[in-house]
């Protein structure tokens, strides 16, 4: 039953989507059609095309990082909603469940240190991909089961 909640879990759109033209359901194609681990990890830049078009288009200031931080900010949004549902689903399933709880509490802590002193752009770019490799994990650690 617990399988079937988590796979529930991971075919539900990650976010309804934005004014950001980011679309969630691009993460959601993605980890549908990955295989493996590392394939998953691979989708941590999909939609950013798609929504740096569409915030090109629309945005007319004068901030020519402000497209990219954007769709830096609406992707990471986007992993992050994908990550809470597959941890949650992964902690429900966890018997016990402290050692998964240790777990994430140091990928935060190793994500927050990893990212750290980077520039705006690179510091969101890093959060987003560190935040997509642990769904990617959490996945596969899943698949075990």
């Amino acid at each position: 039953m617990r399988a079937l909640a988590f796979l529930l879990l991971l075919g539900t759109p990650a976010l309804a989507g934005d004014a950001s033209g980011f679309d969630p359901a691009a993460i959601d194609q993605c980890l549908d059609a990955a295989e493996t681990q590392g394939a998953r990890a691979d989708c941590a830049g999909t939609g950013m095309d798609a929504c740096l078009d569409y915030a090109r288009q629309k945005y007319t200031g004068d901030d020519p990082d402000f497209p990219m931080a954007n769709c830096l900010d609406a992707s990471h949004q986007a992993w992050e909603a994908k990550l809470t549902a597959v941890y949650q689903a992964a902690l429900e399933a966890a018997d016990p469940p402290e050692p998964l709880r240790r777990m994430e509490r140091s990928w935060i802590a190793f994500r927050e240190g990893l990212c750290e002193g980077a520039g705006d752009l690179a510091r969101a770019r890093c959060i987003r991909d560190e935040t997509a490799r642990q769904v990617a994990l959490l996945m596969s650690l899943a698949d075990l089961q």
